[in-house]
């Protein structure tokens, strides 16, 4: 889905910008799209909860601050990247506590959750 969107922006800006040049400068446009799927992660309900936990560490303002990566294999959360330890802890619990429920069906992360999260 995030690729569909990624595409989809890609080729707005290519339209938007093609036909706005009236002398012969050329314009060139760069875009980085940073999505990032782990191949294990095939399972939709996987794919969720990584999502789930990912938005939530990012309106923290506390985890927003740390490089934090999140992957889900299994329903199993690893998480890595850089921070302090303060934000390192609260990664953790922020992915624990993290439950969706879909179809009336609750889906929680198994744990206990994989940290490796390099302290500074």
């Amino acid at each position: 889905m995030k690729i569909k969107a990624a595409a989809c922006t890609i080729l707005l800006f290519a339209a938007a910008f093609s036909g706005c040049a009236k002398n012969n400068n050329k314009t060139t446009l760069g875009l980085d799209v940073d999505v990032y799927l782990h191949p294990t992660s095939a399972d939709p309900l996987d794919i969720l909860l990584q999502t789930a936990i990912t938005k939530r560490l990012n309106d923290s303002a506390v985890t927003r601050l740390g490089l934090i990566h999140v992957r889900v294999e299994e329903k199993t959360v690893i998480l890595t990247g850089t921070a302090t330890e303060r934000i390192r802890d609260e990664a953790e619990r922020i992915a624990l506590q993290t439950e969706l429920t879909l179809n009336g069906e609750s889906i929680r992360p198994r744990q206990p959750i994989t940290n490796r999260i390099a302290t500074k």
